[in-house]
């Protein structure tokens, strides 16, 4: 029986235009009605998790790809997961390409998201920090910051990030266990971004805190997405959904795949018809 249901965000419940179904709000009050908790868990940060849903729907959101959890309406933090600054000093010990873009996802009281390091770029409009304009703070260096950092990304060309990859597990060796590297396209210029985060940083880890502290089991739990960070999820929870547009290798470990992609309301479709028949 499920009791919980998590829902990604991006090229799930989003159109790839960045629209949220219009069928979100009524499957939330479906699923409550159904005595199924609704949760959000997405890769994104608060703010912008926050915009998308919808500043007045009650609705709890898993965001940082787990490592922090706040109810929507109300801002309340529930659960922070910190990376440790000994494991951000290891991972920025490699920032040595100043074509990257580095910055750090922080949860911090002054509404500051991102912090960036400024480097030699002669303007950040339109790039990955641009996104979090107003809520980023450009920094000479990361020696020192304040806040609990969430993750560490780095923006930049397929073929830069995945030799830095290359270079920081490389160079850790067997410490390279200890984080989870996910390389992701995005929409915003240089197309491309590595997240890194401690190996207790994923969704899964925060959709358990949150289960957990609700006194669910991982087999009542359901969960869909469409991306490679939402693989551990979807992997260990009692049913796990991809979407049809989702990466191939989440489609060959869900249980269910989507009859339709994102742009034609496939999440909350192939959910309505598996879980309540409709």
């Amino acid at each position: 029986m499920i009791k919980m249901l998590s829902m990604d965000l991006d090229e799930t419940l989003l159109s790839t235009d960045k629209v949220m179904t219009e069928s979100f709000r009524p499957f939330v009050e479906k699923l409550r009605a159904n005595n199924i908790i609704p949760v959000v868990a997405t890769g994104r940060e608060f703010y912008t998790a926050h915009r998308f849903v919808g500043e007045d729907l009650e609705i709890d959101l898993i965001c940082n790809n787990g490592n922090i959890i706040k109810n929507n309406k109300t801002g309340k933090l529930e659960f922070v997961n910190p990376m440790s600054k000994e494991d951000v000093d290891l991972i920025m010990s490699f920032d040595k390409n100043d074509k990257v873009y580095s910055t750090i996802h922080v949860e911090r009281e002054d509404g500051i998201d991102l912090l960036y390091k400024k480097k030699n770029f002669k303007s950040f409009e339109g790039v990955y920090v641009d996104a979090f304009r107003g809520r980023n703070l450009g920094l000479d260096n990361f020696d020192d910051y304040e806040g609990h950092p969430l993750s560490i990304v780095f923006a930049g060309t397929h073929d830069d990030l995945v030799e830095l990859r290359r270079l920081i597990k490389d160079g850790i060796g067997e410490d390279k266990d200890k984080f989870n590297f996910h390389l992701m396209k995005i929409k915003r210029e240089p197309k491309w971004m590595l997240e890194i985060l401690q190996k207790n940083g994923d969704k899964f880890f925060g959709i358990k805190k949150y289960a957990e502290n609700r006194n669910i089991k991982l087999e009542e739990v359901a969960a869909i997405g469409d991306d490679s960070n939402d693989k551990m999820l979807v992997e260990n929870v009692g049913l796990g959904f991809a979407m049809i547009n989702a990466v191939d290798v989440l489609k060959e470990i869900a249980d269910v795949v989507s009859d339709y992609d994102n742009n034609n309301d496939g999440a909350i479709k192939i959910l309505d018809k598996v879980l309540f028949g409709d």
